[in-house]
């Protein structure tokens, strides 16, 4: 996750963790605003001149927490590189784990994303009556 969990308030510098249309990664600027209540978006005003809404708290890094956080993302890319991935798998999503679509087996967590056995199990029910 880029940024952290805690909301960034009105006037709070923060730098872009990756591009969006206009504005490149690495750019400053300034919160405008957040909307949402439990969904929180925000609105901001960039050094460019540019002005973005609906940005994720995920796309937004502090002003001071930056270099800790470029020091950050490139020790997880490295260890990515190295297969050294906590779960011991190889990083591949096309690939569930034995009996993921079963109906006595539980959830599956891919990529930080729980599917629930009843849609792993839909979706191998369709794959043999579509004959994949």
């Amino acid at each position: 996750m880029a940024g952290g969990s805690d909301v960034l308030e009105r006037r709070e510098r923060v730098v872009l963790a990756e591009d969006l249309a206009g504005v490149a990664e690495g750019t400053s600027g300034e919160v405008m605003m957040h909307t949402g209540m439990r969904w929180l978006r925000y609105w901001v005003r960039f050094d460019s001149g540019a002005e973005r809404g609906s940005i994720h708290r995920d796309k937004l890094v502090k002003e001071a927490e930056w270099e800790d956080f470029l020091v950050k993302r490139a020790a997880a890319e490295a260890a990515s590189e190295a297969g050294e991935l906590a779960d011991g798998s190889n990083g591949d999503v096309d690939e569930l784990p034995a009996g993921a679509g079963d109906d006595a087996g539980g959830d599956v967590v891919v990529n930080g994303a729980t599917v629930p056995a009843h849609l792993l199990s839909r979706s191998a029910s369709a794959r043999e009556r579509l004959g994949g």
